[in-house]
């Protein structure tokens, strides 16, 4: 749904309605005592505090199912992906901290005929394995959509929680970029 489409379904039109109730009261008021205002005087001012904060609420809570819906769309994860695997599968090659939290390099693995030998590997064939490690106990991270923005990252083993402005998966891309330039100066 557009926003113009959204404004006009759920908030313009529903106060559109609402202010049709002192326009309707306005108009009796008018037939009955020949003044606009004189029955606004016997509605007690309690009704209009009632009636206000009764239409603060409902936009409120409007906005709020909006957000929520969108949340999940969000959580639902991604469409179809690719994976690439290598034939061997992976091997770690090192791990290393990174926004608080533990990041396995690994690159692909050998045949197992071959012996393995690191200088071999080349820095464009090292990824970051996701989800990333606990700093605590290097149990996988879960993470989910923050409702004011951002991410927040839980292990389900002990408990550490962290905040997060970008996904994990955007924190691996930059994770990536700097194990490859730490790979590339090991070698030089």
């Amino acid at each position: 749904m557009r926003i113009g489409e959204f404004l006009i379904d759920k908030i313009i039109a529903p106060l559109v309605v609402a202010s049709l109730t002192p326009i309707t009261i306005s108009i009796i008021s008018k037939i009955n005592t020949g003044d606009w205002a004189e029955l606004f005087g016997l509605i007690p001012k309690i009704f209009w505090v009632i009636f206000s904060i009764s239409i603060l609420a409902w936009i409120a809570i409007i906005v709020i199912h909006k957000r929520v819906k969108r949340l999940q769309e969000l959580d639902s994860g991604p469409g179809v992906f690719v994976i690439s695997q290598p034939i061997f599968g992976w091997v770690i090659i090192a791990k290393f901290n990174y926004v608080g939290l533990i990041w396995k390099v690994r690159a692909p693995a050998t045949a197992p005929w071959e012996s393995f030998d690191p200088s071999s590997i080349s820095s464009s064939s090292i990824e970051i394995e996701t989800p990333p490690r606990c700093p605590k106990c290097e149990t996988e991270i879960e993470q989910e959509h923050s409702f004011w923005g951002g991410y927040i990252w839980r292990c389900v083993r002990c408990g550490f929680k962290k905040r997060n402005r970008d996904s994990y998966y955007r924190e691996q891309e930059r994770a990536e970029k700097i194990a490859r330039r730490e790979w590339e100066k090991q070698r030089q």
